[in-house]
C-alpha cells in the first residue's frame, strides 16, 4: 500500500471509531464499504486497511463470509471492559506514585486547579467543557508511569469506555451537569502525598462510578444483550 494510502487508512480509523463511539455505527452492525465510501469520501482500498486494523482492537470485528461488523456488547463485557479500566487506572497509579518526580506532581496540582474552577456542588458546567479537564487531571495522575505497554491497554479501556458512554447517554455532550470536586481533590491529594494504597483504592472505585447505570441504559436502549 502506498504511503498515501496508509495515511488515508489512518485517518478513516479515527473516522470509524468516531462513527462508532456516537453510535452511528450500532453494536452488531454489519459495516459497508460502501457506505464508509460514500459517507468519508475516500475509496475502498484505505477503509479495508483500516477495518482491518481496527479488528486488531475491541471496536470492530473481522467475520469469515461477512466482512467486518462493529462489536457487539453484551452485560458481562460492559463490566468486563470497565473492570479492567478500573484495574488499569490503579496499576498505572502505583507505578506514578513510585516513580513520578516534581513535574509529575506539579502536573496533578496544575490540572486540578483548573478542575476545581468548573467543579462545585451549586453550579452547573457544560459536559464538554467539564469534560476535558476531568481527562486532563485522570491522564495526569497517571502521567508517571513510563510503561508503554500498560499505557497502551489504557488506550484501548478508554475507547470502550467512550464507546459505552456515547451509546448510554448520546445527548450527554450537550448537558450540563452539577460535579462534586471533592474525590477529585481527594484524589490529588493522596497521589502527591505517595500514599499509595489509600490512592490506588480510591482511583479504582472512582472509575467504576456508575456502571450499573451505564448498562442499564445500554439494556434499555437494546445495545447490550443480557
Amino acid at each position: 500500500m502506498s504511503k498515501d494510502n496508509l495515511t488515508l487508512a489512518s485517518n478513516c480509523i479515527q473516522q470509524i471509531r468516531e462513527l462508532i463511539i456516537h453510535g452511528e455505527l450500532l453494536p452488531g452492525e454489519q459495516i459497508k464499504g460502501e457506505y464508509l465510501k460514500n459517507r468519508l469520501q475516500v475509496g475502498l482500498s484505505p477503509i479495508r486497511e483500516a477495518l482491518s486494523r481496527l479488528a486488531a482492537g475491541m471496536l470492530v470485528d473481522a467475520v469469515d463470509n461477512v466482512g467486518f461488523r462493529v462489536a457487539k456488547l453484551s452485560r458481562d463485557k460492559v463490566h468486563d471492559s470497565f473492570q479492567t479500566y478500573a484495574k488499569i487506572e490503579a496499576l498505572l497509579l502505583r507505578e506514578s506514585i513510585e516513580h513520578g518526580n516534581d513535574q509529575w506532581e506539579a502536573q496533578i496540582m496544575a490540572c486540578i486547579y483548573r478542575l476545581a474552577k468548573v467543579e462545585s456542588r451549586d453550579v452547573k458546567v457544560a459536559y464538554q467543557q467539564w469534560s476535558e479537564r476531568n481527562d486532563e487531571f485522570h491522564n495526569a495522575l497517571v502521567a508517571g508511569c513510563k510503561l508503554d505497554s500498560l499505557m497502551q491497554i489504557r488506550n484501548n479501556c478508554l475507547l470502550i469506555k467512550d464507546w459505552c458512554y456515547g451509546l448510554a447517554y448520546p445527548n450527554l455532550a450537550e448537558e450540563m451537569v452539577v460535579v462534586n470536586h471533592h474525590e477529585h481533590a481527594k484524589m490529588a491529594e493522596l497521589a502527591i502525598a505517595r500514599k499509595t494504597d489509600a490512592a490506588c483504592a480510591m482511583l479504582y472505585k472512582h472509575t467504576l462510578h456508575g456502571l450499573d447505570a451505564i448498562v442499564s441504559r445500554l439494556q434499555r436502549a437494546g445495545v447490550a444483550m443480557k
